[in-house]
């Protein structure tokens, strides 16, 4: 019989556990925008499994022992038994991730959901707009996310989107006012941020409505580097004890 060190060290040397899960909107490209950053889990020490079927939510028992989700599903609907038990997984400690529409574009009658990722997609201009987005220069915490980048500018979609203050923002950008449009004075909207939700953690960019958005470095990397935020420190048998 194996001793309880050993059991321990046994635990303690398995990899941590990411699943993503993509689909939905063809035109995000879940398939390909994810398989950008698999590698760099996989490189950290991720075992990484893949769903293609939002049915995975199904299995409360996988989420809870799951230290990372990335969730890359524009206009999916959860079931309310699939919702309850990823955002119980989340409450949990398992971590949450994910850009663009397919994190925040996505389950928009799960009101549970939105709490728990804390945005919700509404509008952006049609096609693709020059803007600039700004890293936050003194972010209430979780700053090494952003730490060492610059504003940068982008060419595609700006998000309009709804948060709360819940949110950790960690980059925005802004709406100019439009002549004889609806807003009279800039609005201000958050492009990055952080959340914790129970003992879980959350990590939303608005970024990414194709593959080359995110492979321009400052998004690349704040999307490296909140994935590994977002992911449970340690393996759930092993925060248990």
């Amino acid at each position: 019989m194996a001793s309880h060190a050993t059991e321990r060290a046994g635990r303690a040397s398995r990899p941590r556990s990411a699943l993503v899960v993509r689909g939905g909107w063809e035109g995000h490209d879940p398939v390909g925008c994810t398989e950008l950053f698999i590698p760099h889990l996989e490189t950290q020490g991720f075992a990484v499994e893949i769903s293609h079927d939002l049915a995975v939510y199904d299995d409360d028992e996988r989420l809870a022992a799951t230290d990372l989700v990335v969730h890359s599903w524009s206009g999916g609907a959860l079931t309310a038994a699939q919702e309850s038990n990823l955002v119980s997984a989340v409450r949990g400690g398992t971590g949450f991730a994910g850009w663009h529409g397919g994190i925040i574009g996505t389950n928009v009658a799960n009101a549970a959901y939105l709490r728990m990722v804390g945005g919700r997609f509404l509008f952006h201009p049609e096609g693709f707009q020059d803007y600039t987005v700004r890293i936050e220069a003194e972010p209430e915490r979780d700053g090494e996310i952003v730490a060492g980048l610059e504003d940068f500018a982008v060419h595609t979609e700006q998000y309009w989107v709804l948060s709360d203050s819940h949110n950790t923002v960690l980059a925005s950008t802004v709406f100019d006012v439009e002549p004889g449009g609806e807003w009279g004075e800039p609005a201000a909207m958050p492009v990055t941020w952080t959340r914790r939700w129970g003992a879980g953690r959350v990590f939303v960019c608005t970024l990414g409505h194709r593959v080359g958005d995110l492979t321009q470095l400052p998004t690349n990397t704040m999307i490296q580097r909140g994935l590994l935020w977002a992911a449970r420190a340690r393996p759930i048998r092993e925060a248990r004890q």
